[in-house]
């Protein structure tokens, strides 16, 4: 009886050893554009997290509010998420936005973003918040992205205070994204906003303005920005754990 005791418990530790665990794919601090992203979903979804199971976390390194860690991603996470739903049949209920303060990246203005396969059972990465995908809206203002001509900037910029009025839980995040060096007529810009977003009442704690480096794709010869890009984050409360 005791050999077999003894081996019982050999079996049960040897089952918790070879548990599965968390597995970080891939860590972006500076760029990971469109073709990345391609690249990126199909190691999560067609090698690393294949179980229905599984499930996929993008952990945001920043000691901002998670609607500006977001927003400052070194990835696209949301076309990775886009591929994941198209092509391997996830829903945003298996992915989840991670928020860490201790794995801070090299570039101040940049979110260094994580990629994490996390097998069923498997502990998530630290974190000091944690949203299913679903819960968070990312709008562009306007809603085909990059600003272009001074109509369409004119226009957003209206549109962000009342948007921001109609939803209390919603944040404005403003970018002045720049390729290589941010130019004049960007900073002219945001300062512009800023004095619009100050004029309009708003609470300081509502908005965010500020330079960024773009970290998607771009041609050596593309002219830099002339205009801000606008958004309006909405980051709903949790329910429930994100994962019992």
């Amino acid at each position: 009886m005791m050999v077999l005791s003894l081996s019982s418990g050999v079996l049960l530790s040897r089952q918790e050893s070879i548990q599965p665990g968390a597995k970080l794919v891939h860590r972006y601090e500076r760029r990971c554009g469109h073709s990345c992203a391609q690249e990126l979903a199909v190691d999560l979804g067609g090698v690393y997290a294949k179980k229905p199971d599984d499930i996929v976390v993008v952990r945001f390194c920043s000691k901002e509010a998670l609607p500006l860690a977001l927003s400052t991603s070194a990835a696209a996470y949301r076309y990775v998420i886009s591929i994941l739903t198209d092509s391997y049949g996830y829903t945003p209920e298996r992915v989840l936005f991670l928020r860490s303060e201790s794995c801070i990246g090299s570039v101040s203005a940049v979110t260094a973003t994580e990629f994490w396969a996390i097998p069923q059972g498997a502990a998530l990465p630290a974190s000091v918040e944690t949203v299913k995908s679903s819960q968070v809206r990312v709008d562009s203002l306007p809603m085909e992205g990059l600003i272009g001509n001074a109509h369409s900037y004119k226009a957003a910029l209206q549109k962000l205070p009342e948007r921001l009025r109609a939803n209390p839980e919603a944040v404005g995040i403003v970018l002045g994204y720049y390729y290589k060096q941010p130019s004049r007529v960007m900073k002219r810009k945001l300062r512009e906003v800023q004095r619009t977003l100050k004029q309009s009442g708003l609470s300081e704690d509502r908005y965010s303005v500020r330079l960024a480096p773009w970290t998607g794709e771009y041609g050596d010869d593309d002219p830099e920005p002339k205009y801000p890009s606008l958004f309006v984050v909405e980051v709903a409360k949790p329910k429930d754990s994100a994962r019992k």
